[in-house]
Parts: structure tokens; sequence; C-alpha cells
């Protein structure tokens, strides 16, 4: 089995890479920026963090906290859209993927499924 990439494989995968820098940055700031933004409100129900961090569970196979991050817990854009998608369907809000990636907890998330329930 070969493991290493040719010159002409090399430079093809180079049109692959984001030219923006990181995902995040991409999306809108760094991360100090995104936890800034998307803090979730004293206000949010510790049962709807709870049900926000059982879902996260559920999809990513693993024990999800309030303020675990997603990217660490292993997460990628596959399961951040099914976890958008139960939340639509569980809750009845759309958020979006940028907000998603950027509240990155499932506190924070919480947060938003509380703003959306409220329409602000």
């Amino acid at each position: 089995m070969r493991t290493t990439l040719d010159p002409a494989e090399h430079s093809a995968l180079r049109e692959f890479r984001p030219a923006g820098g990181t995902a995040q940055e991409q999306l809108g700031g760094g991360r100090e920026m995104a936890m800034e933004q998307q803090a979730a409100p004293s206000s949010v129900p510790v049962a709807l963090v709870q049900e926000t961090a059982a879902l996260w569970s559920q999809c990513l196979g693993v024990e999800v906290k309030a303020e675990d991050d997603f990217f660490a817990l292993g997460g990628n854009s596959l399961t951040g859209i099914k976890i958008i998608e139960r939340i639509f369907e569980d809750h009845g809000v759309q958020l979006s993927v940028r907000d998603f990636y950027l509240a990155g907890t499932p506190a924070r998330i919480a947060g938003l499924i509380e703003q959306g329930r409220a329409g602000t």
C-alpha cells in the first residue's frame, strides 16, 4: 500500500485547502469571539441544556457535558447537520450552520434554542 503522494497529487490537494484560514475563522472569528457572542443566558432551563447534551451524546457516541466543545468531542459537519435537524424536529427552531459551529457547546446551543422559541 502506498502512503505518500506524488508531486502531482500533492499539488492537486493544495486546491482543497481553505484560502482564508481555519473553518472557524472563515465563519466569522476566533473562539474567543464566538464564546462572547454565543454565551448561554443564565435563564436557559437546565433541563434544556441537559436535553441538548443528551442529543449530542446520542449523535457523537460519547458522554457530553454542558460546556463540552463540539469539535473537541470529534464532531464534524455531518454530525452537526444531524443535530441541527433534530433540534428543528424537536423544538421547531432552525439554527444556521454558522450559529451552531460558533456556539459550540450544548449550553450555548440551548440558549439559541430559547432565543428561537422567543422569536428573538
